[in-house]
């Protein structure tokens, strides 16, 4: 007999589940733009705050520092408030965070609205993944997830192919201040689109502790978010200062990469749940990025082209993970903890992201090469597969179709 919720998931038409995934899409999109912003407006925040390259680094870890640190407070906000009020908060908090930044009179304010970005960044896959979870079923997820995820990679995308070629034309803050208005227009169009989620708002229940199964998630992602960090951060520059490219031809190979991650996010997550376990995707994403990393390496030696290969491997594996990781994240932890389970996971991940930029912008400054610093970018997503084959050898990872619905939780009880 099927479920309320399977039942839901069938009914829905097809106009319903592209605008519902189109919203959480832009979700992700907004929480993450400000990290992918300030790496393709680098040159131009460089040259006009007069910063080294450890002083860039240290506005993306603010934002990634805030970010990592409220991700579980938010997972608790999102499974006791409700996912849909948070989504809300987030996107209103984001479009003041970008338009802070675009009229900056100094560094030090523009790390304050980098922070109060964080808050934004914070919610973003707790509050997705929580909706994903009370609407759509155990194997009908697949799409809609690597959709939602490809969100982030999208924003990459729309940070290297517009906003670099806006930024050279009108200057990088009046730029920023019109992307200001796109998580506006998101809240709004979220507010007719996305239901009230009334199941498990308020729940005073006990709770117990989450699966063992998020923490080796959680080392997984916090592996995987210390390498992304650096390519989000320093791919611009680094093409910039070690090849002839232009800014807006290292913007390009950076809206590659985030144009092959959209793709590819949508594809894995649709394979992912077609697998036993997810811990065989997972290994794969880690080995891929390992290879794209020696490819950004190659690039000082081989010149600018290499850099179009290294894009493609990279989108396809380093920025893909995640449409495989938050589907693992709802299949050990179940419906009702995906909130709290997805926090956890991602507090692994942006913590990652919070020490990586500072120390990749320091050994490149003390050693005046890059090559080592890539050098350890690439052992971190080597090291993160290795955890991924943990995981599958100690723990025997939970099969893609045992994670309950919420309506299934309900009538256990």
């Amino acid at each position: 007999m099927a479920t309320a919720t399977q039942v839901e998931g069938e009914r829905w038409s097809r106009s319903r589940r592209v605008s519902f995934a189109a919203i959480l899409a832009g979700t992700m999109a907004t929480g993450t733009f400000p990290a992918y912003a300030l790496g393709v407006l680098g040159p131009a925040i460089i040259e006009e705050f007069h910063l080294t390259r450890l002083e860039l680094g240290l506005a993306t870890t603010i934002f990634f520092l805030v970010g990592g640190s409220l991700s579980l407070a938010a997972g608790n906000a999102v499974d006791r408030i409700g996912a849909k009020s948070v989504m809300l908060a987030s996107f209103v908090i984001l479009g003041v965070a970008l338009l802070g930044i675009s009229v900056a009179p100094t560094y030090a304010v523009l790390m304050a609205f980098a922070a109060v970005a964080g808050l934004g960044l914070a919610v973003g896959n707790p509050v997705t993944n929580k909706l994903v979870a009370i609407h759509l079923p155990a194997g009908r997820r697949g799409i809609t997830m690597g959709t939602k995820q490809a969100g982030v990679q999208f924003g990459a995308f729309l940070a290297g192919a517009a906003l670099a070629p806006f930024a050279a034309v009108v200057g990088w803050r009046s730029a920023l201040a019109v992307g200001a208005i796109i998580p506006l227009v998101l809240a709004v169009a979220a507010a007719f689109v996305i239901a009230r989620d009334v199941r498990h708002v308020g729940s005073r229940q006990p709770r117990g502790p989450l699966p063992t199964g998020v923490r080796w998630l959680a080392a997984y992602a916090f592996l995987m978010g210390s390498g992304v960090a650096t390519l989000s951060a320093y791919l611009p520059l680094y093409l910039v200062e070690r090849t002839e490219a232009t800014a807006a031809e290292a913007g390009a190979a950076v809206a590659a990469l985030g144009l092959i991650g959209v793709i590819s996010r949508v594809g894995w997550g649709w394979a992912s749940e077609r697998l036993v376990t997810f811990s065989t995707p997972l290994v794969l994403l880690g080995a891929g990025a390992v290879v794209g990393t020696a490819l950004v390496i190659a690039v000082e030696s081989f010149g600018f082209w290499i850099a179009w290969p290294a894009a493609i491997v990279l989108g396809a594996t380093a920025v893909t993970w995640n449409s495989v990781g938050m589907l693992a994240v709802l299949s050990v932890s179940g419906s009702e903890a995906a909130g709290r389970a997805s926090g956890a996971v991602l507090f692994g991940f942006y913590i990652g992201f919070v020490a990586s930029p500072v120390v990749f912008g320091w050994v490149v400054d003390a050693s005046g090469s890059y090559a080592l610093a890539w050098a350890l970018v690439g052992a971190s997503f080597g090291a993160a597969a290795a955890v991924a084959v943990g995981w599958r050898w100690f723990e025997r990872p939970v099969p893609r179709r045992s994670a309950p619905s919420i309506a299934q939780d309900a009538s256990s009880k």
